[in-house]
């Protein structure tokens, strides 16, 4: 997988699904494992949808510098971002974990006020037969499941 560093380099969906497809073809070929996780990043009510969409890129560009640079990871849209990642489910979901905890640290302010960031996660690993498709809808319905799992410190 590539390394991008630059904010210009984050990427969309079209881009992750296009990379799904590869690491899909390359884990099968050489029996790697591969997880692919979406985060919903969530402000307060009173947030507007710009404000808000500032959040998610600022949390995935965050997220970038965290992982490993072979990981990548892709903007969605929707206050959602992914990531495609060498691992197993278990090593997923404690990626999602040690993920979730340095962004929740992070302090995430716009003009001058803090935004009370709530995010929530969904992992899904590659198995035989299983679709670059397959493992992002699986992923999606895992999100969805799971709803708002996760918030800011100080918040109930």
């Amino acid at each position: 997988m590539s390394q991008f560093t630059a904010a210009a380099d984050l990427r969309g969906g079209d881009f992750l699904f296009e990379r799904l497809r590869e690491e899909v073809a390359r884990a099968q070929r050489h029996r790697l494992p591969l997880a692919c996780l979406l985060f919903r990043v969530t402000a307060g009510a009173d947030v507007d949808d710009a404000t808000a969409q500032r959040l998610t890129h600022a949390a995935s560009l965050l997220t970038r510098h965290l992982v490993r640079g072979s990981d990548v990871v892709a903007l969605l849209g929707y206050g959602r971002f992914g990531v495609l990642a060498n691992t197993t489910q278990d090593g997923a979901l404690a990626l999602a974990e040690a993920l979730s905890r340095e962004l929740l640290s992070f302090e995430f302010t716009h003009q001058g006020r803090h935004l009370d960031l709530e995010l929530s996660y969904g992992a899904s690993q590659l198995d035989d037969g299983k679709t670059p498709l397959g493992l992002l809808e699986e992923a999606r319905a895992a999100l969805d499941e799971r709803g708002a799992v996760r918030q800011a410190q100080g918040q109930s």
